[in-house]
């Protein structure tokens, strides 16, 4: 039995006689057949992720699992449903919260989830009803754009649409004060966190959209204590410009 079907105690969570037992596939079979049923399974697929999306969701809004005594959806699912990451079921929620069932099998789960996302980066408009034509910019191996409807992109081409509107939109430099500052705030990090031991902490400040950003790489879980200590710490002033 799969180990998706087990509780933390190592209980079933599913019945024996509700798992579909398939026969071999005979000899014979085209490669077209085959193909087919594969569209088929996968479409099923699509059609389960987002009734668990629909599922949790549910939990979730009525809060079953805080009135069942535990912390939150989060708790509960980390005891009784222990190989069902927690970011699988955030992605089937979010896509069943914004597309139907007839649109979750024909564009598939995955796919649906990277074009919300690319939404917000890309800051388009997104039909929930016939999310098709929506346009993505998809770059090639070597950054050439091409512009296709969503309908059209594989996950992949989701995938590199969107780290490249992940990249910083503009390399135009920062004004030097701004510039300043952010240094201020990479050495008042950096000074927080213990040196040689094998902790490299790298922060790094970038132009998106004409908004200074700054990102921080390298800090290790039990020290974030140290990270917030460093940016809630008052920064003196800075020297006059020159």
């Amino acid at each position: 039995m799969f180990s998706l079907l087990r509780s933390k105690e190592g209980t079933p969570a599913v019945s024996e006689n509700t798992i579909v037992r398939r026969t071999a596939i005979p000899e014979g079979t085209t490669l077209e057949q085959l193909r087919a049923e594969l569209l088929e399974l996968m479409g099923q697929e699509n059609i389960n992720h987002h009734r668990m999306g629909e599922i949790y969701n549910h939990i979730v809004a009525k809060k079953l699992a805080e009135k069942a005594g535990f912390t939150d959806a989060r708790a509960y699912f980390s005891q009784h449903l222990v190989d069902l990451s927690q970011s699988s079921l955030t992605m089937y929620g979010a896509v069943a919260a914004e597309f139907s069932e007839p649109v979750a099998r024909r564009f598939g789960v995955t796919c649906l989830n990277l074009l919300l996302v690319y939404k917000g980066a890309a800051d388009v408009e997104v039909d929930r009803d016939e999310p098709g034509p929506t346009v993505i910019e998809v770059p090639d191996d070597k950054g050439h754009v091409t512009a296709k409807p969503f309908a059209q992109c594989s996950v992949e081409e989701m995938r590199r649409a969107l780290r490249r509107k992940r990249t910083p939109a503009s390399s135009k430099p920062l004004p030097p004060e701004v510039e300043a500052r952010a240094e201020q705030c990479s050495e008042a990090v950096a000074l927080r966190f213990p040196q040689g031991k094998g902790t490299r902490v790298k922060a790094v400040v970038r132009n998106e959209k004409g908004k200074a950003v700054m990102d921080f790489k390298g800090i290790p879980l039990d020290q974030l204590n140290l990270l917030a200590e460093a940016l809630t710490a008052t920064l003196p002033p800075l020297p006059p410009a020159s």
